[in-house]
């Protein structure tokens, strides 16, 4: 079993007022937003280019337009990087206008799941 370190409190408390400013403001907590919009049943597999590019635009949809996009992608990319780096967790539905394998090429690209997440904040 690995002992990991929690983030560091000014992060923390960074994270935890992020998240509360998205769950005033964002579309996905707005009242009668549906959960299962960010969470479609099928995600597409392998290289199925226009099924992946269609979940993409999708994702972009759902998102375009909210007052937190940028508040959500910092809160996102940090829980799961940490989760990823813990735990080996795939990404899944979506956050930040994104699709999961988009969250994950930016985790692998920016190093996040990896570094200590006091730099990045």
């Amino acid at each position: 079993m690995t002992c990991t370190k929690p983030p560091a409190p000014n992060l923390a408390a960074r994270l935890r007022s992020l998240t509360d400013l998205i769950d005033e403001s964002g579309l996905c907590t707005t009242t009668g937003a549906n959960p299962d919009h960010w969470f479609p049943d099928v995600e597409p597999a392998g290289n199925a280019t226009t099924q992946r590019r269609f979940y993409e635009q999708a994702a972009a949809a759902r998102c375009f337009g909210c007052p937190t996009l940028n508040e959500c992608l910092e809160v996102t990319l940090a829980e799961e990087g940490s989760l990823l780096l813990e735990h080996g967790y795939e990404p899944h539905g979506i956050r930040a206008g994104l699709a999961p394998w988009m969250r994950l090429h930016l985790l692998v690209a920016s190093g996040s799941a990896g570094t200590d997440a006091e730099e990045a904040a």
